[in-house]
């Protein structure tokens, strides 16, 4: 099972499955087999590794699992188990995520896009599977369509989760291949999430090439959805006055004010795609009119494929006023 790079324990002889499915002890330990309560300690130790596997998202390496408490001999019982496989001689997989095993085999971890979806990070496109390695690996298999490794020179894996790189890591490759909204987008949800800390946005942008510094002043962690906040810096950024979250009396909270009194709300296919979502929308959009409001509201499909034309409706609605 694993190579003798990454030996299970020190016994030349591994335990072997019968036909029938249990495990057999080697000669040298024919004492201990004797003893009924061998088996259930096997499995005793077997459910560990399970249980110290789904805690890292099905994916571990040996080291990790031993250092958890795991034993070696668990460890072989559990691949031995059917329950489990090994990836690069000392990697275990057990209902890991498929795209987390494919990284693994690549000799890397999950990074940009592909790292942030597993962490509940909004990515507004789909660039295929992305994978980072250490800048100095070799005898990488190779690549499928659809697939992308990058080597990196400060390669780190997340801590509890190692088929993956870090946030901030993670963000730093994903500003390489999307516009600057969507990459503030990325680290707004981040934020909000709290899948990356304040102390670890002053890391991203040491990180990040010295262009990106304008970025920081248009981050905004209270941004609620990865559309509100990729059309919040468009406005902002075409010199309009954006106030973003607001609570408005009888109405609730809404997305974006512009310049104090054009309401703008982002509506994602998510949440506005029921038919008692849409009648809310349109009781809302009355209370607002009632309170001397104007009102405008853009889809998935407008923020993401005509970002520019929001703009300029944005900025005929502002002219339209009275």
């Amino acid at each position: 099972m694993f190579s003798r790079g990454c030996p299970v324990f020190p016994s030349t002889t591994p335990l072997r499955p019968h036909s029938g499915g249990s495990v057999s002890v080697p000669h040298s330990r024919r004492s201990t087999a004797s003893n009924p309560t061998v088996p259930t300690t096997i499995g005793r130790m077997s459910t560990n590794v399970a249980v110290e596997l789904k805690r890292r998202g099905g994916l571990a390496t040996r080291r990790a699992l031993q250092d958890a408490g795991c034993s070696k001999e668990s460890i072989v019982a559990f691949v031995h188990s059917g329950q489990g496989r090994v990836i690069r001689r000392c990697w275990l997989a057990s209902g890991a995520d498929a795209d987390a095993v494919r990284a693994v085999e690549l000799g890397g971890a999950l990074t940009a896009g592909s790292a942030l979806r597993t962490i509940g990070v909004w990515v507004s496109h789909d660039r295929g599977l992305r994978v980072a390695v250490p800048r100095s690996s070799s005898r990488l298999p190779p690549l499928n369509d659809g697939e992308s490794r990058y080597r990196s020179r400060n390669f780190r894996r997340a801590q509890g989760a190692p088929w993956r790189v870090s946030a901030v890591m993670a963000l730093v490759q994903l500003a390489s291949m999307e516009e600057l909204p969507h990459v503030v987008a990325s680290v707004d949800s981040a934020l909000h999430s709290r899948a990356m800390s304040t102390y670890q946005l002053d890391e991203l942008f040491a990180a990040l090439p010295r262009r990106w510094s304008r970025m920081r002043k248009l981050i905004n962690a209270e941004a609620e959805s990865g559309l509100e906040s990729i059309l919040r810096v468009a406005l902002v950024l075409a010199g309009l006055q954006v106030e973003v979250q607001v609570s408005i009396s009888g109405v609730g909270r809404v997305d974006l004010v512009v310049n104090g009194w054009l309401v703008v709300e982002t509506d994602g296919d998510r949440w506005h795609s029921s038919r008692e979502q849409r009648e809310r929308d349109r009781r809302r959009d009355a209370a607002l009119v009632r309170r001397g409001m104007r009102q405008h509201r853009f889809g998935h499909g407008q923020i993401m494929d005509d970002l520019e034309g929001c703009v300029d409706v944005v900025r005929e609605l502002l002219a339209s006023r009275p």
